[in-house]
């Protein structure tokens, strides 16, 4: 088990049980504030025109932000960088003259890796300088993915509580703002830094690539690589942040109130810390197949709404917890690892083993059969010799069924409570087509039996003789002799009168105990006539499709042909080589049926 202490605050970091489905099965967990943990701080600052006045104050900060880091652990780390927008339209002006001059915007840029070197992080706070976007929205959470991803080029350490404090005076664009500048493939939460740290400033290049992330990308991020963050945002943003750490409460977000020249935010670092110390926050991921997990507290000094969650908890005070896990069934006979997060204080693990089974022993050698007699079932309820025997067999011999559970599973054709009972036995040796009971009865547990009358016998085989005109009506023997004239056995004059069509069973025709069925007339015309019904049908059917067929498409190309003529305009236009065959002359002294003359 993990001993408690500067370094470990879990305990025990690893678990290994085994449990029953259904059943449930506890441990005891302890949790203990270190004095002296480990911390990463990494500040992320809006760097747009609106935040002016607030990188003076910061730039005066710099060296009592390490102080303050000082009093809380001397095993500190502290890192920098900033942000403004996406570096397209229409969030930042993209004109030559603004993107090359020396406040020109930027996506996010890291500056300062995670150190301790108190120098390097005051010199490389002073060469900041602000920038500037087009939008009121900033594109902070462009940055805070690469923060909480890029975990080599930040610097964070896996031993070490992981702060990141977000200050800003604006709201931030989400996923689905991408839209408005043609950046539309959603963010891939990896990486997409260079990962090799200089002194001078790294920037996120992929900004005109992958849409803003969205807050539930953030709260998965910040849950799998263990970071808290810190909002710290000027009062006419405190409300909509206040409803975003509702949403990342789960992580162990805390959200306060920045000064407009950001001066307080020394306390506000100061009472975060201490909020995330003394509570102890579980964050669990149940895999498929656990229903439930229960963590009680023990001795918690203060517990809150939710009966889990402890807070008043000081450093170095030991807060224990009992834990109790339940496997809903065996249906996955695998180890299941159960990660439960302690926010702020690391991961520890629930590896669970399920029993599905028990170790059933051997019952001995039974004596009768001189067989291994062995336990077997979920709860060791059977075993291979409690079962009905046949010939001083078990379920009648390894060929007839096996024993199972006190019960015999027969094999093949066998069946009964010893496997005795078989329908082979019920098949007369002298029929060649090898009908249990020849057809003519049921076979039960080896012997024929409700023969059909008249017959009888142990097969059903054997007609009465007291009863010789009922066996000869129905082994069909009237019509014997013309089943023998139709296969050329006989030539008798009695095959002038036989029907011309018989129905013949062949195999048996010798005996008398299978006959032919004769057709009627009326049978031999259904069989005749039928056939050319059904063709007649099909046929007339086949032509009515195809003149139908041809009558649309006829009558699609009338309206096609129609609509064409609707639609023509000719214009009307004299040929000039038309000569008419008609000649108009005008009389030029006729006037009104009087002719003008001149007087003499």
């Amino acid at each position: 088990m993990d001993v408690l202490g500067s370094t470990v605050q879990i305990s025990p970091g690893v678990v290994n049980i085994t449990v029953r489905p259904g059943s449930v099965t506890n441990f005891t967990l302890s949790i203990r504030p270190a004095r002296n943990y480990p911390l990463d701080l990494y500040i992320l600052t809006d760097l747009s025109y609106s935040f002016n006045n607030d990188l003076s104050t910061l730039k005066t900060l710099g060296t009592n932000i390490a102080n303050t880091l000082y009093n809380i652990t001397t095993d500190y780390r502290i890192g920098f960088g900033s942000f403004v927008d996406k570096k397209v339209s229409p969030y930042v002006d993209v004109t030559p003259s603004s993107l090359t001059n020396s406040n020109a915007p930027y996506s996010f840029r890291h500056s300062v890796s995670l150190t301790s070197n108190i120098t390097l992080f005051n010199s490389r706070l002073q060469a900041q300088v602000i920038s500037y976007n087009q939008d009121a929205p900033e594109g902070g959470f462009d940055g805070f993915m690469q923060v909480l991803l890029c975990k080599k080029l930040i610097g964070w350490r896996d031993n070490a509580r992981h702060l990141l404090l977000y200050d800003t005076d604006a709201d931030s664009h989400q996923a689905g703002d991408g839209k408005l500048g043609g950046v539309v493939k959603p963010n891939p939460h990896t990486c997409l830094m260079n990962d090799t740290y200089g002194l001078q400033d790294v920037d996120y290049q992929a900004y005109g690539l992958f849409d803003y992330p969205s807050l539930g990308d953030i709260r998965e991020q910040l849950r799998l690589n263990n970071v808290i963050p810190i909002l710290a945002v000027t009062s006419d943003e405190l409300a909509r942040y206040t409803a975003y750490n509702t949403e990342l409460q789960s992580v162990g977000a805390t959200v306060g109130t920045l000064a407009a020249d950001s001066g307080n935010i020394l306390n506000l670092i100061s009472s975060s810390y201490k909020s995330v110390t003394q509570k102890i926050v579980f964050d669990p991921v149940l895999p498929a197949g656990i229903s439930s997990l229960k963590i009680i507290p023990i001795n918690c000094p203060q517990l809150e709404s939710d009966g889990i969650t402890c807070s008043g908890v000081q450093i170095e005070q030991t807060v224990n917890f009992t834990v109790q896990v339940q496997l809903a069934s065996c249906a996955n006979n695998q180890t299941m690892q159960i990660p439960v997060r302690v926010v702020g204080f690391g991961t520890f693990t629930i590896n669970v083993q399920p029993i599905c089974s028990c170790g059933c022993e051997s019952s001995g050698t039974d004596s009768r059969f001189g067989t291994t007699s062995s336990y077997f079932g979920s709860a060791c309820e059977c075993d291979n010799s409690r079962c009905d025997t046949t010939n001083s067999q078990l379920c009648g011999g390894t060929n007839q069924g096996v024993c199972q559970c006190g019960g015999c599973q027969c094999l093949g054709s066998y069946y009964g409570s010893a496997c005795q009972c078989s329908n082979t036995l019920c098949v007369d040796p002298n029929d060649s087509q090898g009908r249990v009971c020849n057809g003519r009865g049921t076979c039960s547990c080896n012997q024929c039996s409700g023969c059909q009358a008249p017959f009888t016998g142990v097969y059903c085989q054997s007609c009465q003789a007291s009863t010789q005109g009922a066996c000869a009506s129905f082994l069909c023997q009237p019509n014997l002799v013309c089943a023998q004239c139709a296969l050329g056995q006989v030539n008798n004059t009695l095959c002038s009168s036989c029907p011309s069509l018989f129905l013949l069973n062949t195999t048996d025709i010798s005996s008398i105990q299978v006959c032919p069925t004769v057709l009627s007339p009326a049978s031999i015309a259904a069989i005749v006539i039928t056939p050319l019904v059904v063709i007649a049908i099909i046929g007339v059917a086949i032509l009515l499709t195809v003149m139908l067929i041809f009558y649309l498409l006829n009558r699609a190309e009338l309206r096609r042909f129609e609509k064409e003529v609707a639609k023509a305009s000719f214009a009307k236009n004299l040929n000039p080589l038309y000569i008419s065959a008609s000649t108009d002359t005008m009389n030029p002294v006729f006037d009104g049926g009087e002719v003008k003359g001149t007087a003499m």
